[in-house]
């Protein structure tokens, strides 16, 4: 069963007392911004051998080296929604991870994004990586030649005042 990564605040994906079972707040929506009737995905393979490539490929577009949450869920679960999943190019620094394993999912409605979250919700691994990990991580992608630090914003490059990943 291979999974679908989406990077999400964790806190909006917090259960509570009033809330129906399977039921994601309205909040989890804010993680789920769909840009023209698409939302953007990493697959994952099902042992989880490319996660952290794939969060060290996303973490290596942002400003810092900062805590990382995410949402897992089984992608085979949209199929229940009929929701279309298409492999596309991603944008990170990450090659492989933007020629492999970058997914989006297509002509999307206002129900089926509540959908997906309402699966993350009930289904999903929602999980933090913390910022040293993801320090890392992203310098052990960097070491491998799979991202190029060139690209790499400076303030990430300098993580304070050690140049990190030198």
């Amino acid at each position: 069963m291979p999974f679908l990564l989406r990077t999400i605040k964790k806190r909006r994906w917090d259960k509570e007392a009033w809330l129906k079972e399977g039921k994601a707040k309205a909040n989890a929506l804010g993680d789920l911004q769909p840009k023209e009737n698409k939302l953007s995905f990493w697959h994952v393979h099902d042992d989880k051998s490319n996660l952290y490539q794939v969060v060290a490929a996303i973490a290596a577009g942002r400003d810092v080296p900062e805590k990382f949450d995410y949402a897992l869920f089984d992608q085979n679960l949209l199929k229940k929604i009929s929701v279309g999943i298409d492999q596309t190019a991603g944008d990170s620094f990450h090659k492989e991870a933007d020629e492999h394993w970058h997914r989006d999912t297509v002509n999307l409605s206002a129900e089926d994004v509540a959908e997906i979250a309402n699966i993350i919700m009930e289904h999903g691994i929602k999980d933090r990586i913390w910022p040293r990990e993801i320090a890392r991580l992203v310098k052990q992608e960097v070491n491998s030649g799979a991202i190029d630090v060139n690209p790499l914003k400076e303030k990430l490059k300098q993580r304070g005042h050690d140049n990190w990943l030198e």
